[in-house]
């Protein structure tokens, strides 16, 4: 049952995150310059991508594929507070060319954990033990099982250019995603109960180390160095989440921050090790404050265009007193809008319907209006009736009249009439004759009937009296 809700929940999840992109995608480009490979600026409450570069290319994810294994498991354990005794036999001989990739927890041998605290470990400080341990377990016993647990997630959140094929994030060109999928990915993990509180803390102490083992006061210190109060690159608005490096492609980091009200997500992808002259840098980082900066500073929130708004009239049929009406739109368009971009270069493309006829409700669709700005669609909104438009019956009727003669079938009906008035006319006229002749052979067919004739009008004679003689 917790599956099938967890496969609707990334249906709903995926859904909206989708519709919203392709309902208001417009880029805009920032003043400086992005050395990361890859890089992605989402608004998180409203979906709006502010910023993209190479955004489909894919690239080795690194460790931010543990995003993915923490879903997994979250999604398949119903009891956070298991414990799992760890065992380093199943990590301690990972094979890979690149050794510095890997990311240890100062776990040991023996340690006992509750499933929570290794996903602290494993998204904190990208722990190879961690990440390792929980695919075992919840992979029955199988890594490469959980491997295809997480494949199977990818695919159904419509990661489509992910390819998953270790835990750990070594190095290995098989394993591939794109900034955008990781978007999919992020989102979708913060739609998760423990999630967001976990990668978004700058540090954990587990709940009962081993204190044979570990000092009192085992610390485990987000990798991000943007939320650690004592580094430089400091941040107080940033929030975790994750961070990856390698050694053969570089830094890769995907972090959120919040302010007055706004949340954005920034993907960086393959940032350089160092600058041209083989100065250690941290790219990654600062191209995250830059973009960060950027859309607090130049973005917020405007209404292109109110519902308010008049955006012309239909012609109406067959209206009582009244044969137009006016449209607006159905409600306000608001978003994210860069404050140097122009708000009188967004173009309005109205389509309006044809034929409208009485009766028309207040409210009723009547087109569309489309918002675009340098070519690129902002969104689209329906278009309505501001005010209702009664029928004429008159002019209803009228209108019917008017298109019947219009129409050949009037032409028929008139052929039609004429025919049946012909046919009337012949029936009625042989009938009469068929009657007369009737009436004719029924006295000649009489017995006598001539002479009985005969002598009843001389019976209806009265009889002739002689006259008297005149006197003389």
């Amino acid at each position: 049952m917790k599956k099938i809700f967890s496969a609707l929940l990334s249906i709903v999840v995926v859904c909206c995150f989708c519709v919203n992109m392709s309902a208001k995608a417009i880029m805009f480009t920032p003043t400086f310059d992005i050395k990361s490979a890859a890089a992605l600026v989402v608004n998180l409450d409203t979906k709006d991508v502010l910023y993209q570069k190479n955004a489909d290319t894919q690239y080795m994810p690194g460790s931010l594929v543990q995003i993915m294994e923490a879903v997994v498991v979250l999604e398949n354990c119903s009891n956070l507070s298991m414990h799992i005794t760890v065992n380093p036999s199943l990590y301690t001989n990972i094979e890979t060319e690149y050794p510095d990739d890997i990311r240890y927890a100062g776990i040991k041998d023996g340690d006992t954990f509750t499933v929570e605290e290794l996903l602290y470990a494993m998204i904190l400080t990208s722990s190879c033990e961690a990440s390792i341990m929980l695919a075992n377990q919840f992979g029955n016993g199988s890594i490469p099982n959980f491997i295809a647990m997480m494949n199977d997630k990818a695919y159904d959140l419509g990661c489509t250019q992910t390819n998953f094929t270790n835990v750990t994030g070594i190095y290995d060109i098989a394993q591939k995603t794109t900034a955008n999928d990781m978007a999919l990915i992020t989102e979708y993990a913060l739609s998760i109960g423990k999630f967001e509180s976990i990668a978004t803390s700058s540090a954990f102490t587990p709940y009962s180390p081993n204190l044979d083992r570990h000092e009192e006061g085992w610390t485990w210190a987000h990798s991000n160095l943007m939320v650690q109060k004592t580094s430089e690159f400091y941040m107080e608005d940033a929030q975790g989440i994750k961070t990856a490096n390698l050694t053969q492609q570089g830094r890769n980091i995907i972090v959120k921050a919040s302010r007055d009200g706004n949340s954005f997500l920034v993907i960086l992808l393959a940032a350089p090790f160092t600058d041209d002259e083989g100065n250690l840098k941290f790219y990654h980082i600062s191209d995250a404050e830059n973009l960060f900066e950027w859309v607090f500073t130049h973005f917020s929130f405007r209404t292109l265009l109110s519902e308010n708004t008049e955006l012309g009239q239909i012609s109406v049929k067959n209206g009582d007193g009244v044969d137009y009406v006016l449209v607006r739109p159905e409600k306000s368009f608001s978003m994210l809008w860069y404050d140097m971009a122009d708000v009188v270069s967004i173009t309005q493309e109205v389509e309006l319907e044809d034929n409208v006829s009485a009766p028309v409700k207040e409210g009723q669709k009547l087109g569309t209006v489309t918002l675009k700005f340098s070519g690129e669609e902002l969104g689209t909104l329906n278009l309505v009736a501001t005010s209702s438009v009664e029928l004429s019956k008159y002019r209803y009727y009228l209108a019917l009249a008017k298109h019947f003669t219009k129409t050949g079938w009037l032409t028929w009906a008139i052929i039609l009439s004429a025919m049946f008035s012909l046919t009337y006319v012949v029936v009625c006229i042989y009938f009469y004759v068929q009657y007369q002749n009737r009436k004719k052979d029924l006295v000649y067919l009489r017995p006598n009937s001539f002479e009985i004739r005969k002598e009843a009008r001389k019976a209806e004679k009265p009889e002739k009296k002689n006259p008297k003689p005149k006197k003389s």
